[in-house]
């Protein structure tokens, strides 16, 4: 009976190590509820800030930030700005993003701007799921692509990775990229020099090598756009391949300089045969 009672004054008094111990496990499914809960979500894009890094990276609203450097990222935008700070001033971050259905990959370093909101847990769900079956490479392996794209949906996407071809032989380097104009600029400058003076064509030579070791990714931007030709796309891929490959993710009507994948077909409809009789009946028609 005192053994009763002695139990009864300790449930009333909170002193129960049965209850402790339950009431400890329920808090510790809820919390391991909620931290899933938040683990299940990501980043949407809502809308861009003023001169926003996410205008530079031609992200658009709607776009979800699914990954850094390969691991799904669900924290906060506040941790996330910490994350893409941090390191040494040079080092890059590797953003795995996803755009209707698609994913693709950028480089960028630093606060992205703009406005995010979390996804639905739904969305959010099926974003993780097709994330896990998507084939990631080492971070080493990814170079920076640019996507140049026209009115007629033609696109030329080259790697901005520097080239020694470029600076050892520039005439080389420009028959590669098929830039005839400057090419033609190069040689008649050769050309020229040699014919003057030896040392005028030395002097030409060094010039132009200095010239495009550091600016051969502005001269292929500005002769894309010379094509007539707007920044479309910036993309992070280990091949010119997969760089195409994503670009037709983003739009699967485009086409490609220097194709490695196959070209999009336009589906043409086949105008419906018109009976020349107009309404006049069949021959097995008219008689029954």
């Amino acid at each position: 009976m005192q053994d009763l009672d002695t139990q009864q004054s300790q449930s009333l008094n909170g002193d129960n190590p049965d209850l402790d111990m339950s009431n400890d496990i329920l808090n510790e499914l809820e919390e391991g509820a909620s931290e899933e809960n938040v683990l299940q979500t990501f980043l949407k894009l809502k809308e861009h800030g003023q001169s926003s890094r996410t205008k530079a990276l031609r992200l658009k609203e709607n776009d979800v930030i699914v990954a850094i450097d390969g691991n799904s990222y669900h924290d906060s935008v506040d941790k996330m700005v910490d994350l893409l700070s941090s390191g040494e001033e040079g080092d890059l971050w590797l953003l795995t993003i996803w755009r209707n259905g698609k994913f693709f990959e950028v480089f960028t370093r630093g606060p992205l701007g703009g406005i995010f909101e979390f996804t639905r847990p739904d969305e959010s769900q099926m974003i993780f799921e097709l994330f896990q079956k998507r084939e990631m490479g080492e971070k080493e392996e990814y170079r920076i692509f640019e996507a140049l794209r026209d009115i007629k949906r033609v696109v030329d996407v080259y790697d901005t990775t520097p080239s020694q071809v470029a600076v050892i032989l520039p005439p080389v380097w420009l028959l590669q990229q098929k830039m005839w104009e400057p090419l033609l600029a190069i040689l008649s400058v050769y050309l020229i020099t040699f014919s003057v003076n030896i040392f005028l064509f030395i002097l030409a030579v060094i010039l132009i090598a200095l010239y495009l070791r550091k600016g051969q990714v502005t001269l292929r931007r500005s002769y894309g756009m010379f094509q007539d030709r707007n920044a479309w796309a910036i993309l992070a891929a280990r091949s010119d391949k997969e760089a195409q490959e994503m670009c037709r993710g983003l739009d699967e009507k485009v086409n490609f300089i220097n194709a490695q994948v196959k070209p999009y077909n336009k589906e043409v409809t086949k105008p419906k045969r018109i009976n020349k009789s107009g309404n006049v009946l069949k021959a097995p028609q008219q008689y029954t």
